[in-house]
């Protein structure tokens, strides 16, 4: 018997054709006639086997202590003692009629784990303390799902078993913060959502034409010039979109005066940094740094007039001027800016932008054409090739990973940079970088480029990703993983942040872990999602099939 999945989500009839038709559930999480979604985890895990029986959660519960997994075991013991009046405990056996403990498995993936919820409480096998974490999580997701945030004298769970692991290792989010600006304290919450959701790459756009986010002790001008700016046609776009959604008013926290005129800017100091890092990595999330080179540059540029070859900042056809390469003063200035970031950033990748570079004017410069002569280049992309070469053996020789942009590959470059494909008109750019042996990070405009559109189509087309309906198996075995980006040229606010990221946050990380996936589950298993957003005052923009 064929069902019309469609027909029953939207006539709400999904859990009458599921009680009579069970043999329409693909996926065992909606199973349950009773709910529907008896554990509401996103991403869906790789496999849940429902079993028969509850598990209820009160305060004889005890959690067993294990010094190898003690964080993901106080993650779960906050998420019960938050959500029932009577505190569990913890004990260094399993002591009680439940019990919730860990076990090491050695067997299991890094980030895997596999989970039994039974009568008698949860274990939970991990190889290492990220599996753990990941499982944390999902218990985490469990209970607050029954719960919405409200205590109750006791937590039922439905029993199963769960094994899980990530599709992919590298599963990112990237923050535009030149273009407009977030204060530390709201990068916490994003790294508290990302975490929640498994994801475990935060990239950070620090530098761009609008400003220099960084402090660096070498180059205080890139950041007392550097970081603030005057207000610019994208502020003109927002105040006018403010008219109609007040969300769009900039933060007048970065705003002040100088010299009677307002400006806008700010940035990150280096304690700022380490802050940021330690905060995620106790969420086993790692801080990607760029620092977008040679193009993008007009914030360093403004500071020091001397790294363009025109010597001034200003723009060209398309795009700002770039600094110039054929200075050896110039590749000086970044060997150092580098170093400080290097040695802040624990991160074994670094990301060096090399996008979008305007050329004209080292066309123009009498240096370059000496440079040329001098170095055997042929034309204008290879003082790029040169630029991306220098960068890689100066970053590799202190450990670091390269990752650029995805337009590096128009040029002579190894395969060990990561390629950071974006250009999605550009169609053959991520099998010339297979076939130049670089490993691959997707990330095509469409659908990954959140401040693009803000559709119930795009939430779907972004769910709907699947690199193997589009790539060849050599392209594939070279995929590291898939990346949202939010640019943040119309993005002046909190607010207007969250309206374009949730719910395609959670749609990122389903597809980023979970090999095989349903889109009316996922529509199903947000309903107690939308009640945590609603709940953390999150201003997300609501589809339209939740309604």
């Amino acid at each position: 018997m064929t069902i019309n999945y469609r027909t029953c989500f939207r006539t709400g009839i999904i859990l009458v054709c599921l009680l009579i038709f069970p043999g329409c559930a693909k996926n065992s999480e909606i199973t349950d006639p009773a709910t529907g979604h008896p554990h509401g985890i996103i991403p869906l895990p790789l496999r849940v086997d429902l079993t028969a029986g509850q598990l209820i959660i009160d305060g004889n519960a005890i959690l067993v202590n294990n010094s190898k997994y003690q964080e993901a075991i106080d993650i779960i013991y906050n998420a019960i003692n938050l959500s029932i009046k009577s505190p569990v405990k913890k004990n260094s056996t399993p002591a009680g009629a439940v019990n919730i403990q860990f076990l090491n498995d050695s067997t299991l993936d890094s980030e895997g784990y596999q989970m039994e919820v039974a009568a008698k409480g949860i274990t939970v096998k991990a190889s290492n303390p990220a599996g753990a974490f990941y499982a944390a999580q999902s218990i985490r997701q469990m209970i607050w799902n029954i719960t919405s945030g409200v205590q109750k004298d006791s937590v039922s769970l439905r029993c199963m078993t769960i094994s899980d692991k990530p599709k992919y290792p590298w599963r990112g989010f990237h923050l535009d913060v030149s273009r407009h600006f977030f204060s530390k304290e709201y990068i916490y919450k994003i790294i508290d959502w990302l975490s929640y959701y498994k994801l475990n790459k935060l990239h950070l756009h620090l530098t761009d034409d609008q400003g220099w986010r960084v402090e660096s002790e070498k180059f205080p001008q890139l950041t007392e010039i550097g970081a603030w700016r005057s207000f610019n046609s994208m502020d003109s776009a927002c105040m006018e979109l403010a008219k109609k959604d007040i969300n769009y008013t900039i933060d007048t926290r970065f705003v002040r005066e100088v010299n009677g005129k307002k400006v806008y800017g700010g940035f990150y100091s280096k304690q700022d940094i380490r802050d940021i890092i330690a905060y995620a990595s106790a969420r086993y999330i790692d801080i990607i740094p760029e620092l977008d080179m040679p193009g993008h540059m007009s914030a360093a540029i403004r500071a020091f007039p001397w790294l363009s070859c025109a010597d001034s900042a200003g723009w060209g056809k398309e795009f700002s001027f770039p600094i110039c390469p054929c200075k050896d003063e110039v590749m000086e200035f970044c060997y150092q800016v580098w170093d400080e970031i290097a040695n802040i950033f624990p991160s074994k990748f670094i990301h060096i932008g090399c996008d979008e570079v305007e050329k004209d004017t080292w066309a123009k410069s009498e240096q370059c054409k000496a440079f040329m002569e001098k170095n055997n280049i042929k034309d204008l992309n290879g003082i790029q090739n040169f630029f991306v070469k220098k960068m890689q053996e100066h970053l590799e020789a202190r450990g670091k990973t390269v990752i650029a942009w995805d337009d590096v590959i128009e040029g002579e470059i190894d395969g060990n940079i990561t390629m950071m494909y974006w250009r999605d008109w550009v169609k053959d750019s991520p099998a010339r970088s297979a076939a130049n042996g670089n490993p691959i990070i997707l990330t095509p405009w469409v659908p990954f480029y959140l401040a693009s559109a803000n559709t119930d189509e795009a939430l779907q087309k972004l769910y709907d990703y699947n690199p193997a309906t589009i790539y060849s198996a050599d392209i594939l075995g070279k995929v590291a993983g898939l990346q949202t980006c939010v640019w943040t040229e119309q993005v002046p606010s909190e607010e207007i942040f969250e309206q374009i990221v949730f719910p395609r946050m959670q749609a990122l990380a389903e597809i980023c872990w979970t090999p095989g996936r349903n889109w009316y589950s996922f529509q199903i298993r947000m309903k107690s999602h939308f009640n945590y957003l609603n709940f953390n005052k999150v201003n997300y923009r609501r589809p339209g099939w939740s309604n």
